[in-house]
């Protein structure tokens, strides 16, 4: 993504830690492009680094990316950074038709029942493809615009 919708989607990053910051939750920030690189930040409870989180809203990979590399991935970055165990949530918001390998679908699959893990997708102007195999809930939305349903079920987590 890159433009509005990057920034919309960031934007969304920032709301979604907020609710977990105001329920005193834990929160991670993953934003990634391909196998080119990706950016990890913790939000734990009480410890949040503001200025951390200011670097991250402002960066911008936009190098493109490998349709399945988040769900190749997330299991590694949930580990690096220090996600807690137990029931977690899991927001993708993408912009691209998501082809995922059957070997990756179960080792994601898997890998989200051991962890606990609820996944709910938004998927931007596109069906969403294999992203449905690994997710709790999929939702296609024109944008991520404050009065889509879709996004009003993800702020309320």
């Amino acid at each position: 993504m890159e433009g509005a919708k990057a920034e919309t989607a960031k934007a969304l990053a920032l709301a979604v830690a907020w609710v977990a910051r105001r329920q005193r939750r834990w929160a991670g920030l993953v934003a990634y492009s391909g196998d080119s690189g990706e950016r990890l930040l913790a939000l734990p409870p009480g410890r949040w680094d503001e200025l951390a989180l200011a670097d991250w809203v402002t960066a911008f990979l936009g190098r493109g990316s490998s349709l399945d590399v988040p769900v190749r991935e997330l299991p590694d970055y949930f580990r690096r950074l220090g996600a807690p165990a137990g029931i977690t949530d899991v927001l993708f918001v993408t912009d691209a038709a998501c082809r995922i390998p059957a070997d990756v679908v179960l080792s994601f699959n898997a890998w989200r029942t051991a962890a606990r893990a609820r996944v709910v997708s938004l998927v931007i102007g596109r069906q969403p493809g294999d992203l449905t195999l690994v997710s709790d809930e999929c939702h296609l939305v024109a944008d991520l615009s404050s009065d889509a349903a879709a996004v009003g079920r993800v702020l309320s987590f």
